[in-house]
């Protein structure tokens, strides 16, 4: 009787989930324009540049490592990162920081027509900082960087998939 009443339990609950549209975030929908895509501004072999490749190359889209003709052009105007302190303790020493993320791009077709005019995506995220730690908070403050970037790279495909 116990199994009869969960068993009830979760197949209501994921009706209801499924009923109010709910559904996991997946492949984006980019449109046929930009399904060979040549990246210029960025490096692609690290950092933002290989998280932007891998994202494109998931969803579908070839990106060429030169450009050629008939490609759709993502042009990556500005790639922007800073540390920027967010409050000093009372010794005057740096408490907490703020990392800062600004990505401003446009895309072009193939055959060179604006697809999106110029526009940015932003993201930060703030971490406290300890003076005796100074070692975990370098390793710290690289995780978040990583994690900053991957906010970029899925506002850029949010972005890519509102072109029509």
């Amino acid at each position: 009787m116990k199994r009869y009443i969960s068993n009830s339990v979760v197949i209501v609950t994921l009706l209801i989930i499924a009923g109010c549209g709910f559904h996991l975030r997946g492949a984006v929908n980019l449109p046929e324009s930009i399904k060979t895509m040549y990246v210029q501004g960025l490096n692609l072999q690290r950092g933002v540049g290989l998280t932007l490749k891998r994202h494109l190359i998931s969803n579908g889209i070839v990106v060429v490592e030169d450009y050629q003709k008939g490609n759709a052009v993502l042009d990556i105007l500005e790639n922007k990162y800073e540390r920027r302190v967010l409050s000093v303790g009372s010794s005057a020493k740096v408490s907490e920081y703020e990392l800062y993320g600004r990505i401003t791009f446009k895309v072009t077709d193939g055959s060179g027509a604006v697809l999106t005019e110029e526009q940015s995506v932003e993201a930060q995220k703030d971490y406290q900082f300890n003076q005796d730690e100074v070692l975990g908070a370098g390793e710290e403050e690289s995780v978040l960087r990583e994690e900053l970037e991957q906010r970029l790279v899925r506002s850029i495909m949010r972005r890519l998939e509102a072109i029509k």
